[in-house]
């Protein structure tokens, strides 16, 4: 048995974050999967109504956030660290990542296979995106999310670009 309890599902980036981040830690942990779609009344329970995922559980201490589910592994676990540069740059690169890139990722992606997510995923999702991701196009019907993303791996092709992606470590 664990203390580590990862509540999640299979197809969220976020929980595939802190996968990879307690694979990278050889931390041992339990997995409970969640419903990509509310009503989650468990994980409500337990996180006072928090509905995004993924959220950890050690012991009786509740975090919400990839972001500060990988640093609280690092604070409890350093060894080895997601961070041997520093926390200054992996946690500006994510936070941008995170930001600026995830709905375009993630509209351009499933525009090329729309059959990946059930319907009541994407009904539930469109309240809380923004109208230009809606859809998976802009607007006018443009290709932005596309240009999005390339240009964004295009940045990586600098030296001091790929220094950044690599200090990032798991939390891009």
């Amino acid at each position: 048995m664990t203390d580590i309890i990862l509540h999640h599902y299979e197809i969220s980036p976020y929980s595939e974050k802190v996968r990879l981040g307690l694979g990278l830690k050889g931390l041992a942990w339990g997995s409970v999967e969640i419903p990509v779609i509310m009503p989650k009344p468990d994980l409500t329970a337990l996180t006072g109504g928090y509905r995004k995922t993924p959220v950890l559980q050690i012991g009786a201490d509740i975090y919400c956030d990839s972001q500060l589910i990988m640093r609280e592994l690092e604070r409890r676990h350093p060894t080895p660290s997601f961070y041997p540069a520093g926390h200054g740059a992996a946690d500006a690169l994510a936070w941008w990542a995170e930001k600026t890139m995830f709905s375009p990722a993630a509209s351009f992606l499933f525009a090329k296979r729309p059959d990946a997510l059930p319907e009541r995923f994407l009904e539930d999702r469109a309240k809380f995106l923004r109208p230009k991701y809606r859809s998976g196009r802009d607007d006018g019907g443009s290709t932005e999310p596309a240009r999005s993303v390339a240009r964004a791996f295009r940045l990586a092709e600098s030296d001091a670009d790929r220094r950044a992606l690599i200090l990032a470590g798991p939390c891009r």
